[in-house]
């Protein structure tokens, strides 16, 4: 009998990275590739309706879980090599972080779809505490700070999939991540090392038929924000998680499959 083990190499490392509060401060000291390989990519990405940000979300490498908070998974209603789990609640979000966090569920790569959605639904819970809803606005931008912090410093790769604000400011078109408030989806970008706007560009074969291709916009540009902190990334990239994630650095081969032969 031939059984196929996937063994997660990066776990228990992965739970260790994780509770570094535990961990000596000696044995905590490694060199910057180490470390920032152990971190894994935290890429912001945003983009229009219909645009495919959470048909890009399974391109990314090793094993994949979508939070869903939108309930617009029919792009990836076939895909059998991802997971996917939806949420309602403020107080799931953070449950599923520490499960994360811990090691109860073990992923490489995981998709927050989307953090506007989520502030959206932060924010219902500040107005359930608080009957001004000034107050709730105020304190909203906290929590989504505190949970997107949560997330960012998982040590696996996170992806942070935003909605597009689009503005008119004297005269000229302004792209950036939406979030409840205006101050709030400006100082998100803030967080991130890489700041993607995905983009449908039109164009024309030999023949003049229009085609659309999606581009990963890298660096600030035609009113999008945008930015590349690492330098290894062109303006425009192909519209690929794995091909972006591995230009910049990180190691994706965090799947070991070994074939085992037992007797039976």
């Amino acid at each position: 009998m031939v059984i196929y083990v996937i063994v997660y190499c990066n776990n228990y490392r992965r739970r260790v990275m994780n509770n570094q509060e535990r961990i000596p401060i000696k044995d905590r000291i490694m060199s910057p590739s180490d470390l920032v390989d152990d971190q894994g990519a935290k890429i912001l990405i945003y983009g229009a309706a219909g645009a495919g940000k959470t048909t890009l979300c399974a391109t990314a490498p090793g094993k994949i879980l979508v939070i869903d908070m939108e309930s617009g998974l029919l792009s990836v209603k076939d895909r059998s090599d991802i997971d996917v789990i939806q949420v309602k609640q403020a107080s799931e979000i953070m449950e599923i972080y520490q499960m994360l966090r811990d090691g109860e569920l073990n992923y490489d790569t995981v998709c927050l779809d989307s953090i506007s959605e989520m502030s959206e639904i932060l924010l219902q819970q500040e107005k359930e505490k608080h009957k001004d809803p000034r107050m709730a606005y105020g304190n909203v931008q906290e929590s989504v700070t505190n949970v997107m912090r949560s997330f960012r410093d998982l040590h696996m790769n996170v992806v942070f999939v935003s909605k597009m604000e689009k503005q008119n400011v004297d005269n000229v078109m302004i792209f950036e991540p939406k979030m409840v408030g205006t101050k709030l989806g400006q100082s998100i970008t803030y967080f991130f090392d890489e700041v993607l706007a995905l983009r449908v560009i039109e164009d024309q074969d030999d023949d003049g038929v229009t085609i659309r291709n999606r581009w990963l916009q890298t660096d600030v540009g035609h009113g999008y924000t945008a930015k590349d902190r690492s330098g290894k990334l062109d303006d425009f990239e192909e519209a690929n998680l794995l091909h972006v994630i591995t230009k910049l650095g990180f190691n994706t081969n965090k799947i070991i499959r070994e074939e085992v032969q037992t007797d039976e």
